[in-house]
């Protein structure tokens, strides 16, 4: 999903962001949506749960239920750090609910930053966190359409999340 998103539906997934930037994120997530049900998933959206709604969790008939939350990355639109650690906080709270071992937070960048997260698996090809025997993915999909080449672009910023915000925001929401 992420390779299609930044090879080939970037510029459409963008404009459908930028058309309603109040609804883009549950019209992001839509794509993703249309993308696993097109290689087979069943799913549910938005299913109620004790501690709100996840975004999507797969057909709890199969043996590893999708629990997953899509979140856009923006710090122009109020939609920085906080708010992914929010979201972390979320998914990890579906995954306690659903009792699944894993968790998926897909985070849309919409924005020229570049976001890093600082956590002691950053060098798998997709950074994740374990709290309490529950494993989160953060799967990052740049969207954002740059005009120039990689080559001719300057350094962007990048805005770091650090395991230790994030696994500090999880477990004061637990002991809460």
């Amino acid at each position: 999903f992420k390779h299609c998103c930044e090879w080939f539906w970037r510029q459409e997934l963008y404009s459908i962001w930028e058309a309603d930037v109040q609804r883009g994120e549950k019209n992001l997530a839509r794509k993703l949506y249309e993308y696993l049900y097109r290689e087979g998933i069943e799913f549910s959206i938005e299913p109620s749960s004790a501690s709100g709604e996840a975004d999507l969790v797969s057909s709890q008939r199969s043996d590893e239920p999708l629990v997953a939350d899509a979140k856009i990355f923006n710090p122009e639109k109020s939609k920085s750090k906080s708010y992914l650690i929010s979201g972390f906080r979320q998914i990890y709270q579906y995954t306690c609910d659903y009792n699944e071992p894993l968790g998926y937070l897909a985070i849309f960048n919409t924005s020229d930053k570049q976001l890093r997260f600082a956590v002691s698996t950053s060098a798998e090809p997709i950074p994740r966190i374990v709290v309490n025997n529950k494993t989160i993915f953060f799967l990052v999909i740049d969207i954002f359409p740059h005009e120039t080449s990689a080559s001719k672009r300057p350094q962007p910023e990048i805005i770091e999340i650090s395991e230790q915000e994030i696994v500090g925001a999880a477990t004061a929401h637990v002991s809460a």
